[in-house]
This record gives structure tokens, sequence and C-alpha cells, in this order.
């Protein structure tokens, strides 16, 4: 192998291994992740993991006790929505820097590729070839 050769393949693995271990930290901190919110009143907090599964629900005051069944339903519902919402918002917010140039988990549309950005007209111009004629 030249040199120019070998010295691309070594900073190719080189990224390889540290965005490996950037994902097993990532991973690490999605198991422990977990939102909480809690409803006006406090009349309850709901407990969420990384994947938006409730892991808790608790009745913080004595609030509930003058609500309708109906009324607190839809106040346990809300709670629980609002704590998924910012489960789905933290996790954004770890995966943003794993993210190739071009994609994006925070927006309207998480995940949406740029599809412009990653296939331009001119290949050597997007982001699958950047840095391979350096």
């Amino acid at each position: 192998m030249s040199s120019s050769l070998e010295d691309q393949f070594e900073k190719t693995l080189a990224d390889y291994r540290q965005k490996r271990a950037g994902l097993k930290d990532l991973r690490a901190r999605m198991a422990e992740m977990s939102s909480t919110a809690t409803a006006p009143r406090n009349v309850v907090t709901a407990t969420v993991d990384t994947h938006g599964q409730i892991t808790g629900v608790s009745f913080p005051s004595s609030a509930y006790k003058n609500m309708t069944p109906t009324e607190l339903a839809n106040i346990v519902c809300d709670t629980v929505r609002k704590a998924q919402t910012m489960a789905r918002e933290q996790l954004a917010e770890m995966m943003e820097p794993m993210m190739p140039a071009g994609m994006s988990m925070k927006g309207r549309e998480p995940g949406k590729i740029d599809i412009d950005r990653l296939f331009p007209e001119d290949p050597e111009e997007g982001l699958l070839f950047s840095g391979l004629n350096q």
C-alpha cells in the first residue's frame, strides 16, 4: 500500500473506532435515561424510559381526590404524553451528534434525510465521498 493509502486507511479505522466508542457510550446513556413530567397542582407525576414506556406514576398530592374519574384519566394521559415527548426530545438531543451531516433527529420530521446534500449532482461534492480524496 502506498503511504497516502495507508494513512487514509488508518484515519478511516480511527474514525470507525471513535464512532463505535461513541455509540457504546450513547447506548449506556440511553439505558439510564428517563423523563418525568408533573401535572399542574401536582395532581400526577409520570416517568417514562428511553422508549416512552411508563416506568412510574405517582400522585404527589391529594388534588386528584377532587377530580372526576374522566378528569383524572385525562390529566394522567396528558402527563404521560408530556413525559414521552420529553423522552423523545432528550433522545434526539443525545443522538444528534452521531447523525451524519444532512440528517437530523430534531425538528418536525426527525430522521428526515436531505437527499440533495447526501447525493448531489456531482458525487464528489456529496457527504458520502467527502474526505476520500484528501
